[in-house]
């Protein structure tokens, strides 16, 4: 019986082979997985009303906290967070305060001493939300926090738009009393 050598396979057929079968759907080899896409950031909330209060509504506003305000010591962690003072240093200021006949939110209007603006707070249920603003009610930053616990810095887009609204119901309650 003869016996025939077997021939080596030549690289280039074994290359040729293992490529077809490393591209086929079923081989060994398997495309990446797709890259992992970072979810899409939360949607902006909608511009702030552009609302300021007219120089009426301000005189108004301004006269109830002369008659009407209370001396308020400011307390000085949130002084501290707003960059209006440091080191733990107080701020005494005239304040008024309204509730919301709807809601029963309770909000204040405080005059900030040497001219350094105003203060406006919002308690709506168990959130807080603390705006400072110059003397100009251009908004200057913010603190959002839960009742009873620490605020943290809004960020300016959010603060933006709650202060919109805050301006808009001082100006509405202004107009209403």
């Amino acid at each position: 019986m003869q016996h025939r050598q077997r021939r080596p396979i030549s690289f280039g057929i074994l290359a040729a082979v293992i490529a077809v079968f490393l591209t086929t759907p079923n081989g060994f080899a398997q495309a990446p997985p797709p890259a992992a896409t970072a979810p899409p950031p939360p949607p902006a909330p909608p511009p702030a009303p552009s609302q300021s209060l007219t120089a009426e509504q301000l005189q108004k506003i301004n006269g109830w906290i002369a008659s009407q305000g209370r001396d308020v010591t400011i307390t000085p962690f949130i002084t501290d967070m707003l960059g209006l003072t440091q080191n733990n240093q107080t701020i005494t200021s005239h304040a008024f305060g309204a509730v919301d006949p709807d809601t029963n939110d309770i909000r204040h209007i405080y005059v900030l001493p040497d001219g350094k603006g105003y203060l406006i707070d919002y308690f709506h249920q168990q959130i807080v939300e603390v705006y400072w603003m110059d003397k100009d009610l251009t908004l200057i930053t913010a603190l959002s926090g839960i009742r009873g616990q620490p605020p943290a810095p809004i960020n300016f887009q959010q603060a933006q738009f709650g202060f919109g609204n805050e301006m808009g119901w001082w100006a509405k309650y202004a107009d209403a009393h």
